[in-house]
């Protein structure tokens, strides 16, 4: 049983949980790591979550463990309808379950406003818990930290409830849709799809299983016409194509140089660049710069380390 052998446990000062991967920092960012990660047992986990509420403490923790790799949780695990999850990915054309993760937090245990690459096919296994979801087209008024952070794929916005709208002004715009979870339910998390969580009950359960979502067949050309949700990929790719153009540990003022040139009207290296990666797909030259400008603005020349 779990109780006995070691889980992957994350501990904060606060509420917050902002997910971060080091391995990311292609960028070389001057990094603090917000979040301690631990292994222990699940009852060394339990004991001290108890013990940091009865002492009051503002800190919290958070177990996050994929199910994977657990044979002593077998015969748990026969018990369960993993067909479910399998029926669902394949009625919709995705690649069938390839990764997942098992939740539990303590009460009031946060995670900030990120997104997932993937479709996910999330379960509310046990408590309460509290949730804003905001569409993938919202990628600018999200704000969303550099491509070769980190923090990639994560909002510097952070929080819905108490954001800083004086940094992030765009924010305003965002539409979100919130949802309280019950033990049973079932959230479908399309890829991109923005969310926001937080635990109302003490030790609150969920699951999720994620698929792949097929790769958009250009087989028989570009299309005419880009939807929002295909031109937001364009954005995040945009940004990825010039860190591996001009260096990764370059992007921000590669971005900073691209800024300048489109208001200036300069003709430099990597507005060139941009331009021939944006007439690729299509996207009319008089939409090229508003599109440029809102990849740049409020995310670059700041200090990241601030929202993280």
């Amino acid at each position: 049983m779990w109780q006995f052998c070691e889980v992957l446990v994350k501990k904060s000062a606060t509420c917050k949980f902002r997910y971060f991967d080091l391995k990311k920092n292609i960028g070389k960012f001057d990094f603090q790591q917000p979040v301690e990660e631990v292994q222990e047992t699940f009852s060394e986990f339990s004991r001290e979550s108890e013990k940091l509420l009865e002492e009051g403490s503002d800190a919290r923790m958070y177990l996050q463990e994929t199910l994977s790799g657990h044979c002593e949780m077998a015969e748990e695990f026969a018990t369960w309808k993993w067909e479910l999850p399998i029926r669902i990915s394949a009625a919709c054309g995705w690649g069938l379950p390839d990764s997942n993760e098992l939740f539990v937090g303590m009460h009031g245990a946060e995670t900030p406003l990120h997104f997932d690459e993937r479709e996910n096919l999330f379960f509310q296994i046990r408590g309460q818990k509290e949730i804003v979801v905001f569409p993938f087209v919202d990628y600018k008024r999200l704000y969303p930290f550099p491509t070769t952070h980190p923090c990639d794929r994560q909002s510097m916005v952070g929080s819905p409830v108490d954001p800083d709208v004086t940094a992030f002004p765009e924010f305003l715009g965002a539409v979100g849709h919130f949802a309280t979870l019950k033990a049973g339910d079932l959230l479908y998390l399309p890829y991109g799809w923005w969310h926001w969580l937080r635990n109302l009950e003490h030790m609150a359960m969920s699951i999720s299983f994620w698929s792949t979502t097929p790769s958009t067949d250009f087989a028989n050309g570009i299309p005419d016409k880009f939807t929002d949700h295909m031109l937001t990929r364009v954005k995040r790719n945009l940004e990825s194509l010039i860190a591996q153009q001009f260096g990764p540990e370059n992007l921000n003022s590669s971005m900073l140089d691209l800024k300048k040139a489109v208001e200036s009207k300069e003709d430099v290296a990597v507005l060139q660049y941009a331009r021939s990666l944006l007439s690729a797909v299509k996207l009319p030259p008089e939409e090229q710069d508003g599109f440029l400008l809102e990849v740049v603005q409020g995310r670059f020349g700041i200090d990241w380390n601030r929202y993280v």
